[in-house]
Formats: structure tokens, C-alpha cells, sequence
């Protein structure tokens, strides 16, 4: 299809009233392009969140847009970590209250935060006319170059959904037995539920290399052997003091000590994913995650 039917197409999809304005940054974000990640976790207290707030930063200093949507339903607690306040959620968008505009909060270093809200998957009585709506204002995400999905730790409805939306999906672990028999459970979620072929890993907390290498070793045959899921380590962020002292005071360990060991490991990781070949493959234009959000809140 040349420009010009696409630029047809487009104009086609929208209200013949819109001002040229408007037609134009549909057209710019029919050719933009967003990446999608969920952060998910066995359970709680592995450092998911934190890894999640602190990916976004670093990704935003590297150049890229970022939105981050904290999805842990009942816990977000991300703009706590931020020391941010938050009073309108995606609830607020879904159920009328509020616009997309409303409901983003700005963040350290560029990035911008939404927080998800308790119930923000109790859609079934939204009228099909009111979900195409919320479908409409969630596509102005393609304003960003990635959303980064914090999601609940273990396995729900939820995290299932949000995993299906994704492109790729990180699972947080630490080396203790327990952490990875949970992250086990959810590769087999996704295995069980054919939800992706492919899941990343990071190892956190880790005291040296050998521990993270077997950890994710642990990990790497048990779901090869079992669920014929390929899992992909992309870093390993060490046991650092710093981390605990910078949520406690509410800045973002690669902003307060951005030369320390685990800020480096963070931006270490980023780089590794900004550099698989899987980050430019796997995108959504405007069209493609319109379909997706459908699948969710349609």
C-alpha cells in the first residue's frame, strides 16, 4: 500500500470533522512504533517494582519515551517508590471521570507513570460504544517508545492478560528456592496458556555471579525440560545496600546512586535489551495495538 492509500485509510478511520491537525498526528502515529514489556514476578519480594521504576528511568535517559503502568491491582505502590502523589487512575479513564492527559502523572527524568486501579479489569458491563472510547484515548500511548507493565506478583486473570498484551515478558527472581520454584509457575502459566514462545529473566539480589548462573540454570532446564519454553537471561543485579536506602527515601537507586553496583547492572540490562534483535521484531504501530487493547478492554 503507497502513502497515499494509507493516508485514505487513516482519514477513514477517524471523524471527517477533525481538523488537519489532528489527521496528522494520526498519520505520525500510524508510522510510530511501541515496544510493550511485563514485569512480573512469583511472588512478592523480589524487587519487581523497583526493577520496573528503574528500568523505565534508565531507558528514559537513554533516549527513549517511556510510560510506565502500574498494574500490581490493590498494591500500586510504584509512585510511592517515586515519591510521587497520584489521584486519578486508568479506572478514572475507563469509567469516564477522567482523560488520558488526566491520568498521567510526570516522573523522575522524563518518565510519566499511570497508576492501574483495584479493579481495572471489571469491564463487563461497559456498553461496546463506551469501549471502543476507552480503547480510543489508550491509544494515545503510541506517544511513548515503550510501556513498561508492572504486573502482581503470582499468577491471576490479571497478570494473564496483561502478559497477553505484551511483546515480551521480564520475570523477577531472586536465587532462594522458593522465588524460583514461583517463577517456575509462571512460565508454566504462559507455556500452558500459549501466551509467548520466548520469556526474559533477570536474576536479582545475587551475591555473585555463580549464584545468579545457577539460579537461572535451575530455571533454564526445568522449563526447557518440561514446558519447552525458551527463557532468555538478560542480567543478573547484585545484593547492593544502596537500594534499600533509596527506597526508603523515595529516589530511584540509578538517580540517587548512579554509579552504584546494582544501577549499573540495571543499565547494563537495558542495554542488553535495547540491543536484542527482538526489541525492533517484536513493535506495535497505531493499528496493531488499537487490536490489542480491544482484546482487553473490548
Amino acid at each position: 500500500m503507497d502513502m497515499m492509500d494509507q493516508a485514505s485509510s487513516l482519514r477513514s478511520m477517524i471523524n471527517r470533522n477533525r481538523t488537519i491537525d489532528e489527521l496528522t498526528q494520526v498519520e505520525k502515529k500510524a508510522e510510530h512504533y511501541i515496544k510493550i514489556y511485563s514485569v512480573v514476578s512469583g511472588k512478592g519480594g523480589v524487587g519487581k517494582t523497583n526493577f520496573s521504576i528503574n528500568m523505565a528511568i534508565k531507558f528514559q535517559q537513554m533516549g527513549k519515551r517511556v510510560l510506565l503502568l502500574d498494574a500490581d491491582l490493590g498494591m500500586c505502590n510504584a509512585n510511592i517508590m517515586l515519591g510521587m502523589e497520584t489521584k486519578l487512575s486508568l479506572i478514572d479513564l475507563i469509567q469516564g471521570r477522567a482523560t488520558l492527559d488526566q491520568i498521567i502523572t510526570k516522573g523522575p527524568s522524563g518518565i510519566h507513570l499511570i497508576s492501574g486501579g483495584a479493579d481495572l479489569l471489571s469491564l463487563k458491563a461497559i456498553e461496546d460504544i463506551r469501549q471502543q472510547e476507552i480503547v480510543d484515548a489508550m491509544s494515545q500511548i503510541m506517544d511513548y517508545d515503550i510501556l513498561i507493565i508492572d504486573i502482581g506478583a503470582g499468577i491471576t486473570k490479571y497478570s494473564l492478560t496483561f502478559i497477553q498484551l505484551s511483546h515480551e515478558v521480564i520475570i523477577i527472581t531472586t536465587p532462594e528456592p522458593t522465588a524460583i520454584t514461583d517463577a517456575y509457575r509462571i512460565v508454566k502459566a504462559i507455556a500452558v496458556y500459549k501466551l509467548k514462545e520466548q520469556v526474559k529473566v533477570v536474576v536479582n539480589q545475587i551475591h555473585d555471579l555463580s549464584q545468579g548462573e545457577e539460579a537461572f540454570q535451575k530455571l533454564f532446564k526445568t522449563s526447557s525440560q518440561f514446558l519447552h519454553m525458551k527463557l532468555q537471561s538478560i542480567g543478573f543485579i547484585f545484593y547492593d545496600t544502596r537500594v534499600r536506602k533509596s527506597i526508603m527515601e523515595q529516589i530511584p537507586v540509578v538517580l540517587k546512586y548512579p554509579n552504584g553496583l546494582a544501577s549499573q547492572n540495571i543499565k547494563q540490562i537495558c542495554e542488553n535489551i535495547l540491543e536484542d534483535k527482538e526489541y525492533s521484531y517484536k513493535v506495535s504501530n497505531f493499528k496493531q495495538l488499537s487490536n490489542k487493547l480491544l482484546r482487553i478492554f473490548g
